[in-house]
């Protein structure tokens, strides 16, 4: 019988029964802090199938311990925890559930785009001191008619294109090949490069994963050519982002809003002090209670399938 483990005690119990049902024998951890390196290198040796998230980071060098068939099942969208020597193993075999929690990071990027246009919370601490609309910094602001730049063109990307027409933007897209995107093409969603999406967007939108190709796409060069009244909202990895020119930009711009839902542990020092045109969220869009289920049952049944193979 295969053997299983999970590092989260809480794995929904429809997913438990699902990889139970497959003759799978599953271990939930009992322990409340997240396995370290070692931890995870006993985990890899010992179980069949491990079962981790996004914090759990797999080196090469972890493979050394692992001679025999394994299943990495990891319960996120992104994949870069895990090193790409994992993917070209002949003994590995990476799940994860690409799609389960798209519509909560959908969602999460327009409530990032509202709460900065419409300026919520400025507006909700005014009021908390008593004070007015008088006292807001600048007036809110409609997201209607608005030209939104979405950088990427996979499933996030193509939800936040869905709601987007409810608001009736018009939508502009950057991704590196638009010709793998004729559906796109056939709904009039125009392609840019990257200069022409920053320099002519109200607002944008990173949702691409974080890659060699990625890392620091937005650079101090790529900031600067934003409009000084523009949105810009990052759900993806922090790294794809110059982070300290991002907010040096927001700090000369007052009319220039940021929303950010990313790891902050790298970045505290530069995001400890409250700003009116900065919101920022810990990593928490694709982690609603929905998603979270979608995610657990998801994988479990990706389990399934792949052993049922």
């Amino acid at each position: 019988m295969l053997k299983a483990y999970s590092i989260f005690k809480d794995l929904d119990q429809k997913a438990c029964e699902i990889i139970t049902n497959a003759g799978i024998q599953l271990e939930l951890s009992q322990k409340e802090e997240r396995p370290n390196k070692e931890d995870l290198v006993e985990l890899l040796k010992n179980y069949d199938i491990l079962i981790i998230g996004v914090k759990e980071k797999l080196t090469q060098d972890m493979l050394k311990e692992v001679n025999c068939k394994k299943v990495i099942a990891t319960l996120s969208i992104g994949l870069d925890h895990i090193d790409k020597s994992f993917f070209e193993s002949e003994y590995i075999k990476v799940i994860n559930c690409p799609t389960a929690n798209v519509i909560s990071v959908a969602e999460h990027i327009f409530s990032l785009i509202l709460s900065l246009k419409k300026r919520i919370i400025e507006a909700n601490d005014i009021s908390i001191k008593g004070g007015t609309k008088k006292d807001l910094s600048r007036r809110s602001q409609d997201i209607s008619g608005s030209t939104i730049g979405i950088i990427g063109a996979g499933k996030i990307a193509k939800e936040v294109i869905k709601i987007a027409k409810v608001f009736d933007m018009k939508i502009v897209c950057y991704t590196l090949h638009p010709e793998k995107h004729q559906d796109l093409l056939e709904q009039d969603i125009q392609f840019l490069n990257l200069d022409e999406l920053l320099s002519n967007a109200d607002i944008i939108t990173v949702n691409i994963p974080l890659n060699e190709a990625s890392e620091n796409l937005i650079s101090n060069d790529k900031i600067r050519l934003m409009k000084k009244s523009a949105t810009f909202i990052n759900t993806s990895r922090a790294e794809i982002v110059d982070m300290n020119a991002l907010v040096k930009y927001a700090d000369e711009n007052e009319t220039f809003n940021i929303g950010l839902d990313i790891d902050v542990e790298n970045y505290k020092e530069i995001l400890n002090v409250k700003r009116n045109n900065v919101i920022i969220t810990p990593h928490i869009a694709g982690v609603t209670q929905e998603a979270i289920k979608r995610i657990d049952i998801g994988l479990a049944n990706n389990i399934k399938r792949y052993l049922n193979k």
